[in-house]
């Protein structure tokens, strides 16, 4: 019986893992494995890995950038290896210094180790959460894997939905914390072990962005950026990477070429029609580097059938706009490459996304404008894009950073699921709690926000994004080192005004206009870069992955999404009132824009995931 379930669970992963596969099963654990082969393909390194020699078992999904240099250690200490994999490293690692093992690792990883003369179990996840884990608990036993779809496929753990993670969906295509979308699932946090012993379990934070050592690596940040990447390449296959020709990706293209040993590659997707088409620069920074260019085209990026597709690999829905494209993109670079570097972290650690990084300035500006009387006041906060009212520090971000505003969703909701969510009572106090939990300024509390929780999210989309085409996404940007220096540093050495005059004018322009105009974001890149990539890279505004969403919200390509809510039996139903739905439609479709097509967006992967899940 649970072999039967282990495979079934295992089955749900074998995207993620299309090389090999393996299990174990005994009385006190069952662990399976999907593996996607990196690092020494030998098959004496598969999965699960067992150490008879300490009673060990692993399973383990990630590398372990540094384990040539613990293995080295560790040889000195007199530990033998029979493989040359990072997997067998980190057994030694715990053998020899328990589970304070994982503080000396430089990684991505998500892993689970049982401890067969202790009867103890850890699962563990890496510091920034770039591989996910989750688990539930089922019978008197837990219950763990890379997603969630895997876990529903045991017996007794239920597929019902949790309303206040689907509310989260709506409003940041996010659900944070250690809720998932799935009442009985949870989310083991970044940089935190789950201890597992008898009907014990107990949560260890192990590394926390918001207790740093403040005297930290000395290193100065190009010698990080430099040793990350070197370390984030095989000695044995290529590596590819993802340059979409904004400054992330042409840094990381730039480190790329000097430490690879081998002509190296990069890919960068185009989606036909894009009125946003960076690939010129992309086209530039690849000359002026001498890498070898792949343009892929991606037709699909809208497309019904891929949305449905990736939804039905991940068992969650396509929340950013950009996955079904990376999704494409990946599946492109699969048929030459296995590892894929992308630029995800920049804009959090380095500050780039200037319009909610200001926050401080917008309420300097609400305080000015607080002071006049209302027909000065009124007319000028509209015209700034400020609230209404004297709205608070956490309600201003709240403002900047929700993709669905609560008004706005609650609207369109249902009575019945308006009473689920306690009209997001218990959403908007977690995301009050998480928000001032991380410094004692707004820009600190900020920064921790978006190291702590949005950071996770989007590396969790990436990471299954990518290993849904069989493809290793590597974030060079997140290693840990980088994220504390970055954190070290001052604001004004990451986002700074262009000129003198620039904060004068951003006092009488819309944030969403002066953040793009008047800022300089990741400051300290732009500098450290600017005589190693071209100019009109450094200089340029940011943009995200191209998909002109706006414009997808009203044409055709959108018709197939909107007649699964508006012309058929729609499973959002229970959560959205259909015909209030068909009113917002017709009101904000006639000034479309990219804020309405990511909310139209969200709602209909939405309704893509609930039809899968009820067939």
């Amino acid at each position: 019986m649970t072999e039967r379930n282990l495979a079934r669970c295992a089955q749900a992963l074998a995207h993620r893992g299309p090389d090999a596969s393996g299990s174990c099963v005994t009385s006190s654990f069952a662990f399976a494995h999907r593996r996607l082969a990196i690092i020494d393909p030998d098959p004496r390194s598969s999965q699960p890995f067992l150490d008879e020699e300490f009673g060990l078992a692993v399973t383990y999904n990630g590398e372990i950038y540094n384990y040539r240099d613990l293995r080295r250690d560790l040889l000195r200490r007199g530990y033998r290896f029979r493989t040359e994999s990072d997997t067998e490293v980190l057994c030694k690692a715990y053998a020899c210094w328990g589970i304070d093992s994982v503080k000396r690792l430089r990684g991505m990883f998500a892993f689970a180790i049982y401890d067969q003369k202790t009867g103890t179990a850890f699962l563990v996840r890496d510091r920034l959460g770039i591989k996910p884990l989750y688990y539930a608990r089922a019978n008197n036993g837990l219950v763990f894997a890379s997603q969630p779809s895997a876990i529903l496929q045991w017996p007794r753990v239920r597929s019902k939905l949790d309303p206040v993670g689907l509310s989260s969906f709506l409003s940041y295509r996010a659900v944070f914390g250690e809720r998932t979308l799935f009442a009985d699932v949870r989310k083991l946090q970044p940089g935190t072990w789950l201890k597992i012993k008898a009907q014990s379990h107990e949560q260890t934070r192990w590394w926390d962005p918001a207790r740093l050592d403040e005297s930290g690596d000395c290193s100065s940040l190009e010698t990080l950026i430099g040793s990350a990447v070197e370390e984030h390449l095989l000695p044995h296959a290529p590596v590819a990477a993802l340059l979409s020709g904004g400054l992330d990706s042409s840094v990381l293209a730039f480190e790329l070429s000097r430490h690879s040993s081998q002509k190296p590659t990069c890919f960068t997707g185009i989606v036909p029609g894009d009125v946003y088409d960076e690939s010129p620069y992309a086209v530039e920074v690849a000359k002026s580097l001498k890498l070898a260019h792949v343009l892929v085209r991606l037709p699909g990026a809208t497309s019904l059938d891929v949305v449905k597709r990736l939804t039905a690999l991940r068992g969650h829905p396509v929340g950013m706009h950009n996955e079904a494209a990376m999704y494409l993109l990946a599946r492109a670079v699969s048929h030459s490459h296995k590892v894929l570097l992308t630029g995800e972290g920049a804009d959090e650690i380095f500050l780039g996304y200037s319009r909610i990084f200001r926050l401080s300035f917008d309420l300097r500006r609400q305080a000015l404008l607080a002071a006049l009387p209302d027909v000065i006041g009124r007319p000028a906060r509209r015209h700034l894009g400020l609230p209404k009212f004297k709205a608070s520090e956490f309600e201003f971000f709240l403002a900047r950073y929700t993709y669905f505003p609560q008004s706005e969703k609650l609207g369109l909701a249902t009575p019945a699921w308006r009473k689920d969510i306690v009209h997001d009572a218990g959403l908007i106090d977690w995301m009050n709690n998480a928000y001032h939990s991380g410094g004692a300024t707004p820009v600190e509390r900020i920064r921790q926000f978006f190291v702590r929780h949005h950071l996770p999210a989007l590396l969790e989309m990436v990471d299954n994004t990518t290993m849904a085409a069989g493809v290793e996404s590597r974030v060079p940007f997140t290693d840990h080192r980088i994220v504390a220096l970055a954190l070290r540093m001052s604001f004004s050495e990451h986002l700074r005004w262009k000129h003198a005059f620039a904060p004068f004018r951003a006092a009488f322009t819309p944030i969403e206009k002066f953040s793009e105009t008047l800022d300089v974001s990741k400051a300290a890149l732009r500098t450290l870069y600017r005589d190693r990539l071209p100019a009109s890279v450094i200089t340029r505004k940011k943009l995200g992955f191209p998909l002109p969403l706006g414009k997808w919200a009203t044409d055709q390509s959108s018709e197939p999404f909107r007649d699964l809510i508006f012309k058929e039996s729609p499973a959002i139903a229970d959560c959205l009132d259909i015909g209030a739905l068909r009113r917002w439609y017709a009101h904000r479709s006639q000034a479309a824009n990219d804020a309405f097509g990511k909310q139209l967006w969200l709602i209909c992967n939405l309704e893509v995931f609930l039809r899968q899940l009820s067939p």
